[in-house]
C-alpha cells in the first residue's frame, strides 16, 4: 500500500513498528481487538494521524507511539492523568450544576403555570382580549 497521506513518516514509522513487533497488519489488529485488518489502512498510509483511542490500543500491545508520531523512541508528551482531588471537585461541580438546571427547569414550569393563570384572568376580565380576529 503507498503511502499518499500528509503522515508520510509517521506511516513509515508505524509500519516499521508493526513489522517490528507483529510482522503483519492483521496480526496487529487482532492483538488489539479489531476484527477488520482494513482499521489500520488510513493509519499505514499517512492519511490519517493516531488519536487517543488508538494510541492506548497501541500502547497496550507494546508499540511506541511516542515514536511513531514525534520520532523518539519512549517518548510521550502525552501528560499524566489529572489528580483525583480536582476530578472529585470538577465531579462535584457538575452535580451541581446539573441540580441547578433541574431547579431553572422547574421554575419554568411554574412561571409558564403563573402565564397560563394570567391568561385565564385576563380573559375572565376582558372576554373580548381572547378572540382572536378573523382574517
Amino acid at each position: 500500500m503507498a503511502i499518499t497521506g500528509q503522515y508520510r513518516e509517521e506511516a513509515l514509522r508505524l509500519r516499521e513498528e508493526v513489522k517490528k513487533k507483529f510482522n503483519t497488519q492483521v496480526a496487529l489488529c487482532k492483538a488489539i481487538g479489531t476484527s477488520d485488518a482494513t482499521y489500520l489502512s488510513a493509519y499505514v498510509s499517512g492519511k490519517n494521524r493516531i488519536g487517543n483511542i488508538l494510541r492506548e490500543r497501541l500502547e497496550a500491545v507494546g508499540i511506541d507511539v511516542g515514536y511513531v508520531l514525534y520520532g523518539k523512541r519512549g517518548f510521550s508528551p502525552v501528560p499524566a492523568g489529572p489528580d483525583p482531588e480536582v476530578m472529585a471537585k470538577l465531579h462535584e461541580c457538575t452535580d451541581k450544576l446539573r441540580a441547578l438546571q433541574n431547579t431553572v427547569i422547574d421554575l419554568q414550569k411554574e412561571l409558564l403555570d403563573v402565564n397560563r393563570m394570567l391568561e385565564d384572568i385576563t380573559g375572565t376580565l376582558n372576554p373580548a382580549s381572547t378572540t382572536t380576529p378573523a382574517a
